[in-house]
């Protein structure tokens, strides 16, 4: 075998995209591979599926984001350091929660869409503080985030709605509120104000 040429590449990390599907239960074996056939980029595991996208314009999409949480119980998104954490909902347990009374949309928004019978809580455009975060998390932010999203939907489920709280604020007004439950005093503690 003969070398015929070679090239040297750099891609910066501030450049790419990176999201975290995460399952709250083992996913089956067809399951995984009809989920490895929605992108090259995919690497699936039993509960998760990591993608990284290099390069400005280079994403996932909406259409096959949402493909993948129709599977997926957790998105987490890290894009040129504004983060996305989507939290899919059983409708049915959630009834008695007014989600158009923390519905938010700016710079940083947390919104509610019906995707069947799931709601998606996307919590998108928020900053963190990567010093908070690494002593709450450890290095592998993402994977704790994505737990951190299965603690909220059990919060919800229970009727908790602190959480969504300290979101809402966060978008309304650019505060950090304190967080009464564990999942909202996790979030406020990680939030950086932009």
């Amino acid at each position: 075998m003969r070398l015929l040429s070679a090239r040297q590449q750099f891609i910066a990390d501030h450049s790419s995209t990176n999201y975290l599907f995460f399952a709250a239960k083992p996913l089956s074996k067809e399951t995984r591979a009809y989920i490895n056939t929605l992108s090259s980029h995919v690497d699936v595991g039993n509960r998760k599926a990591e993608l990284q996208y290099h390069g400005d314009y280079a994403d996932l999409g909406e259409a096959r984001r949402k493909k993948f949480l129709e599977h997926y119980d957790v998105e987490v998104r890290e894009s040129y350091d504004w983060w996305t954490l989507s939290v899919m909902l059983d409708a049915d347990k959630v009834k008695a929660i007014k989600f158009k009374d923390y519905e938010v949309e700016g710079e940083a928004s947390l919104t509610f869409e019906k995707q069947g019978k799931r709601i998606c809580v996307c919590f998108d455009g928020w900053h963190q503080d990567y010093g908070a975060s690494y002593e709450a998390f450890g290095e592998d932010t993402m994977e704790a985030l994505a737990e951190l999203g299965l603690a909220l939907r059990e919060e919800l489920y229970a009727g908790e709605t602190d959480a969504l709280q300290v979101m809402h604020d966060y978008c309304a007004a650019d505060e950090v509120s304190g967080g009464n439950s564990d999942v909202g005093h996790q979030l406020a503690s990680i939030l950086e104000a932009y």
